[in-house]
C-alpha cells in the first residue's frame, strides 16, 4: 500500500483537501526521474507541461528526506505565480495544498 501524500509532507504546512478545492490553474505535468533535496525538507524536481518547456520547481516542507513524488510519472500540480514552487498536488484524487 502506498503512503498518502500528506504522509510525506509536513502536516503543519500542508492541508489535505478534496477535488472541490481545485480551480483551472491546476495543470498536468510530466515529472522527470531525478529529484534532489536542497536541504532535508526541500525537494527540487523538473516538471514539464504537455505543451511547454521543462522547469525546476521546489516542493517545500516535505518530511525529512521523504519524496512525495517518488516514482510518479505524471501528476496535476498547482504552482505559485512565478512557477517556481509547488503549492498544490493532486495524485489521483489525493489532493494537498499549502496552508
Amino acid at each position: 500500500m502506498f503512503d498518502s501524500l500528506i504522509d510525506n509532507l509536513n502536516a503543519d504546512k500542508w492541508l489535505e483537501t478534496d477535488m472541490a478545492a481545485k480551480n483551472d490553474e491546476w495543470k498536468e505535468y510530466h515529472v522527470m526521474r531525478h529529484h534532489r533535496f536542497v536541504d532535508n525538507t526541500t525537494l527540487v524536481v523538473m516538471v514539464a507541461p504537455e505543451d511547454g518547456e521543462a522547469r525546476n520547481v521546489e516542493v517545500k516542507d516535505c518530511q525529512a528526506n521523504k519524496d512525495p513524488l517518488k516514482e510518479i510519472g505524471s501528476i496535476e500540480l498547482l504552482l505559485n505565480a512565478e512557477e517556481t514552487e509547488v503549492i498544490g498536488i493532486d495524485l489521483n484524487g489525493d489532493v494537498v495544498i499549502r496552508k
